[in-house]
């Protein structure tokens, strides 16, 4: 009987550390659930995150596009304009509109 008390407090001891364990296995179950749906939060994110590239680049091409446009038609006037200023250095300037009668029948 001197092996009594030993024996209860290792029932005691076991007794804890199945509840531990219980316990454990519960957090790392609810852990796992964690896991699955960040891993989904992060797979929506990365798509939405693709899709704001994809928008992003659209745009960018776009307003590159615009610019584009912009500057092709000031390199167009610019010369119109220097055209215009060289006609009028050589004394010729713009033609005058000329006024007639209209004759008819």
């Amino acid at each position: 009987m001197e092996y009594e008390e030993d024996l209860k407090k290792l029932e005691s001891n076991v007794e804890k550390m199945l509840s531990s364990l219980d316990s454990v296995q519960g957090e790392k179950i609810r852990l796992q659930a964690d896991v699955v749906r960040l891993e989904k939060e992060k797979k929506g994110l990365e798509e939405q995150v693709k899709l704001l590239t994809d928008e992003k680049k659209n745009i960018h091409r776009r307003v590159s596009g615009l610019l584009g446009s912009i500057e092709k038609w000031e390199k167009s006037s610019v010369l119109e304009v220097g055209a215009l200023s060289v006609a009028d250095t050589l004394g010729k300037g713009l033609p005058e509109p000329v006024q007639g009668v209209l004759i008819g029948n």
